[in-house]
């Protein structure tokens, strides 16, 4: 079951989030395996990641990887742990052909 998970970096800025996704994100050319959405947002606090995973356990694997790039280039501690919830029912947008 497909689940959305929300977790937020206080003092993070969007260079150290994007220093971070061209390392280990949908830019560095190895999109995690189990990823279906991702968006970050800026808040006043800080940096926001909302994802929508396969599971959790894609999502962990995916933790995995992407710790030591953090800690590496200076991403504060979470606020708090990922948070998860179940997702009943989700869809995608088809992409359109030839515009």
């Amino acid at each position: 079951m497909a689940v959305l998970m929300e977790i937020e970096f206080p003092g993070v800025t969007t260079q150290q989030y994007d220093d971070v996704d061209r390392r280990v994100g949908a830019r560095s050319g190895q999109p995690p395996e189990g990823l279906l959405f991702h968006t970050a947002m800026v808040t006043e606090t800080g940096l926001r990641v909302i994802d929508l995973w396969e599971s959790t356990d894609a999502f962990q694997d995916f933790f995995a990887r992407l710790q030591p790039v953090v800690k590496e280039l200076g991403y504060s501690e979470p606020s708090a742990p990922p948070k998860f919830t179940e997702v009943h029912y989700h869809f995608e947008r088809p992409q359109s052909v030839g515009t």
